[in-house]
């Protein structure tokens, strides 16, 4: 890491076997607002040398050793075998993802339900074509310790995104500590 960069973010989808959620939304999202690296079984893309979030899409999985990492669990979600995470993850699933969260919960990191219920942590209550309303339902830490408090944030929409990926998004954004960035971005 360069002297005085900040450390990136690395965010891994797991995941979506058979039938996978397509994410170049969220892809499309982080891209028009930061800096990205993108890594796959067969590719890697990066924006810069010190990009603000990795995304990283691989299959096979072993072990995840970065600190403060995300994970983007989507669906359907087939447990991977024996896949170690840091004790300092966070995973980012949708509510009614129930395998994922029963995962979640047997490797002892926090969880962050994704939805449009009354239960779920993030959540949109409003959206239109060009506008939604996020609302964070319950206190969070974000990955460097700090507590956000329950909230609603209005967010300009630049095209018709599913709430899926906008939930992502700024769930992602919410973690690495840019909950402010929410209030200016297009989406």
């Amino acid at each position: 890491m360069l002297k005085g960069a900040t450390p990136v973010i690395s965010v891994f989808i797991l995941g979506g076997a058979g039938k996978p959620k397509n994410i170049s939304s969220l892809r499309d999202i982080l891209r028009k607002n930061c800096t990205i690296a993108l890594i796959g079984e067969q590719q890697f893309f990066s924006q810069c040398e010190n990009p603000d979030f990795a995304l990283v899409e691989i299959e096979n999985l072993s072990r995840i050793t970065a600190p403060n990492a995300i994970i983007l669990c989507k669906e359907p979600f087939e447990v991977p075998n024996g896949v170690l995470l840091p004790a300092d993850a966070v995973g980012l699933l949708s509510s009614d993802n129930l395998n994922a969260a029963e995962w979640i919960r047997r490797c002892g990191i926090r969880a962050i339900t994704l939805g449009m219920s009354s239960k779920d942590t993030l959540t949109l209550s409003s959206i239109t074509s060009d506008s939604a309303v996020l609302c964070l339902q319950r206190a969070i830490s974000d990955l460097s310790g700090n507590t956000l408090d329950p909230v609603e944030i209005p967010l300009s929409l630049s095209r018709r995104y599913d709430a899926f990926s906008i939930l992502c998004a700024a769930a992602i954004f919410i973690l690495s500590g840019k909950i402010d960035i929410l209030k200016q971005i297009l989406f």
